[in-house]
């Protein structure tokens, strides 16, 4: 008998007693309540009974008692679970109440009949010419408890059926992890070693797949140890060999042969210092010397000459080769990546980064040189074109009255100065905002947006300014200006933008984002050169030399967004 079969038999058996409990508190209930219901309804008679006689003797105009009792009786027919009888002065019987007809189709079984039934009750009265007896009768109550009973019984079988077609199939699944453990042990007798259960919800189950896995490669590890390091180490993508104490090779793995050209039967046996460059002869000797001491060499950047004498940047690891008898060091292990590929990544990135520096310092002379020529420009012209201003006013007050033409010709000058004041601060301004280097970043966004929005009232402005944007440093400060500078200046002179957002925001974590947003003509940016569109260029750089992530995206008659991050480590 297989292990689901007495599981469901033990459970069958549980679920039987269970419900044979339930149904005797069942019947104990029904009975009980049988009881009192026969009891009540026996009062009940008795007292209406009573209550016919009375009136009976206290109307001697009725008629004899036993007879207005036998007329009341034939007009009340049934009583519920009750049996009345009436006899005459003589013994005979005068009366017997109807049998009842509540569910007189259902027979309930005698056990159950027994077990419900209560004790019977008989009462009698003695009146005129007559007695009257009230005896209890269940049967309709004993009925109805067997019709609600045998609804029960329905409902306990279905409920025992379908439950256990439950616990039988649940069982199955359950136990199915056992038939997976039966046939993984049968695998490893026919000497499958790579069999492995699964995890299973069932714990005891999972703890025995989880043994069973431990063995599994306890015994794997132990019967193909040597093949499966053979299969690494023929297939690893690091050149490996190994070499004796005197430095000679004595395995050389595959990709040992695709990384310095030579075959296995070329270099075994030769000394390792053919891979080593000319100056790199003693390494070799330094390395077993640390191999010996510290245990093994690990991720040492060195160099190595392959057969057809290029020089490659490789990675070595080595550790030694014991003895498993002695324990005693009979060579090396060594492995070799080749980083020539990383090795140039750095220097990319390295050049990068002067190219970076560079650009920072490039920028940041061309600044100084702004600033040093817009104060140039306001204290030397600026104090020339005053002094012509000036002079001009004097000039043509003196000729106001006396030569009209002459206060005519002063007052074109002073115009002119006018004209060159103003064009010289415009010139100031693009140089160098005052602005920034007095009132800092925001003020200077806000005045150069006002300035932008007088000259193009046709365009609207927005700027949204969000966080802590003060104090962020003049290089910060200026390359900001001078990004969103460069594109409103392309939306106004290309894109033909009629609205233009300007967002910054200095977030929590302490990045700062800038978002230039138009609603301009827009271009695919699939056909720009960007290399060659100086103004996306310069941006590029700017945001590049702040170590940012600079973006533009744009389409067809559906504007350009240009996005500027710079990280924290920058604005901090």
């Amino acid at each position: 008998m297989s292990l689901r079969v007495r599981f469901n038999l033990l459970i069958t058996t549980l679920l039987l007693l269970l419900m044979v409990a339930v149904g005797y508190v069942v019947i104990k209930g029904m009975r009980i309540s049988t009881e009192e219901s026969v009891e009540a309804a026996t009062r009940v008679t008795v007292q209406l009974l009573d209550t016919v006689i009375i009136n009976s003797r206290q109307n001697p105009e009725w008629g004899y008692t036993h007879d207005v009792m036998h007329t009341f009786l034939q007009s009340l027919g049934h009583v519920r679970s009750s049996e009345i009888f009436l006899y005459n002065a003589q013994g005979e019987l005068m009366y017997q109440s109807p049998p009842s007809t509540y569910r007189a189709n259902e027979t309930p079984p005698g056990w159950f009949a027994h077990m419900v039934e209560p004790e019977p009750e008989v009462v009698s009265r003695r009146i005129r010419f007559g007695m009257l007896v009230v005896a209890s009768d269940a049967a309709g109550a004993i009925r109805e408890s067997w019709a609600a009973f045998k609804n029960l019984l329905w409902i306990e079988t279905i409920f025992f059926v379908v439950l256990n077609v439950l616990i039988y199939w649940m069982l199955g699944r359950w136990l199915r992890p056992a038939n997976d453990i039966l046939q993984a042990i049968s695998r490893v007798e026919q000497g499958d070693l790579d069999v492995r259960l699964p995890k299973y919800r069932v714990p005891e189950f999972s703890r025995i797949a989880q043994n069973f896995n431990l063995m599994g490669e306890s015994l794997r590890d132990r019967t193909e140890e040597n093949r499966r390091l053979a299969l690494i180490v023929q297939q690893a993508a690091d050149a490996i060999m190994i070499h004796d104490l005197d430095g000679n090779i004595s395995f050389w793995n595959p990709a040992a042969q695709r990384m310095f050209g030579y075959a296995s039967e070329d270099i075994i046996g030769k000394s390792a210092s053919l891979l080593m460059p000319p100056d790199h002869e003693s390494e070799l000797e330094r390395n077993m010397a640390d191999i010996i001491s510290k245990g093994q060499v690990e991720h040492y950047d060195t160099q190595r000459v392959a057969r057809d004498g290029k020089l490659l940047d490789v990675s070595l690891s080595a550790a030694p080769l014991m003895d498993p008898k002695t324990g005693a060091i009979i060579g090396e292990i060594c492995s070799m990546r080749d980083i020539t590929e990383r090795k140039l990544a750095e220097e990319t990135a390295r050049k990068l980064e002067e190219n970076r520096q560079l650009t920072h310092l490039i920028q940041r002379h061309i600044e100084d040189e702004r600033r040093s020529l817009a104060r140039e420009l306001h204290d030397e012209l600026g104090q020339y074109v005053t002094a012509i201003k000036t002079f001009a006013v004097a000039i043509a007050n003196k000729a106001k009255t006396e030569m009209p033409g002459i206060e005519a010709s002063a007052q074109t000058i002073v115009s002119a100065a006018n004209h060159i004041y103003d064009g010289m601060h415009n010139i100031i301004r693009h140089l160098r905002p005052g602005s920034l280097d007095n009132l800092g970043l925001s003020e200077a966004l806000r005045d150069a947006v006002a300035s932008w929005q007088a000259q193009n009232p046709d365009v609207k402005f927005n700027l949204h300014l969000e966080g802590k944007l003060d104090l962020l440093g003049e290089s910060l400060n200026i390359n900001l200006y001078r990004i969103v500078q460069e594109s409103v200046t392309n939306a106004l002179r290309h894109a033909r933008a009629n609205r233009i957002d300007i967002s910054l925001s200095r977030h929590e974590n302490g990045t700062l984002t800038l978002s230039i947003k138009d609603n301009g003509i827009g271009m695919n940016m699939c056909n720009v050169d960007q290399s060659r569109h100086f103004g996306l260029l310069g941006m590029r750089e700017r945001t590049q030399a702040l170590y940012g992530s600079f973006s533009i995206e744009s389409l067809p008659d559906q504007g350009s967004t240009i996005s500027v991050t710079i990280p924290e480590k920058i604005t901090s």
